[in-house]
């Protein structure tokens, strides 16, 4: 039990902390609380698969000089994109989530926005090469990792969601000022990787 709970807190000091995905997700929950869940279970689904790669010992093939810019340069486009998107439809009024069909789409597509930004991130990498090293300390490494992955879930579930429900407090230019942040974020996140892997 004492493993399980060193994976929630270790899950929670990782998925908390503000980075590309926790901005995307916090953009999307302003105006759909599916949309913003999709890309957070994306993201999961990454965390997952480095996961499956570190139980097999493959990770710390990804974790070589070539590999990490390679990852890095689609990371970085992707970011610019999403930050394109962004802006481009920060004017846009916030809607409630209404039509199912819709939300079904957009659903699979912000999945896959997700679980792409997470999976082309180097710095992932990293971090889940470092649990190894953490969740070894432990006799029950499966229950460092399943509390890890329940963690992350809570997180996905509940920050979308409290932000999503505040959205009646929140003005049209509040939501257009916060996306215009947003974008500046990620363009610095994207930014930052560009300096450290390539200059």
């Amino acid at each position: 039990m004492t493993a399980f709970l060193q994976g929630l807190f270790f899950g929670f000091g990782a998925a908390v902390p503000i980075g590309p995905i926790n901005i995307m997700i916090m953009t999307a929950a302003l105006k759909s609380f599916w949309i913003a869940f999709a890309i957070g279970l994306g993201a999961m689904s990454a965390d997952i698969f480095y996961l499956a790669l570190l139980v097999f010992g493959l990770l710390e093939y990804l974790n070589g000089d070539t590999v990490s810019k390679i990852l890095g340069a689609f990371g970085i486009c992707y970011l610019f994109y999403i930050s394109y998107l962004i802006l481009k439809n920060s004017n846009k009024p916030i809607r409630v989530d209404e039509q199912i069909g819709a939300i079904k789409g957009n659903f699979l597509r912000n999945y896959f926005k997700g679980f792409l930004v997470t999976l082309t991130n180097p710095y992932t990498v990293g971090f889940w090469l470092s649990v190894t090293s953490y969740a070894k300390s432990f006799e029950n490494v499966y229950l460092v990792m399943v509390g890890l992955v329940v963690a992350i879930f809570i997180w996905i579930v509940s920050m979308p969601f409290g932000i999503y429900k505040s959205t009646k407090f929140i003005s049209h230019n509040l939501v257009k000022w916060m996306n215009i942040v947003c974008v500046i974020i990620l363009v610095g996140f994207a930014l930052n990787m560009l300096y450290k892997l390539f200059l």
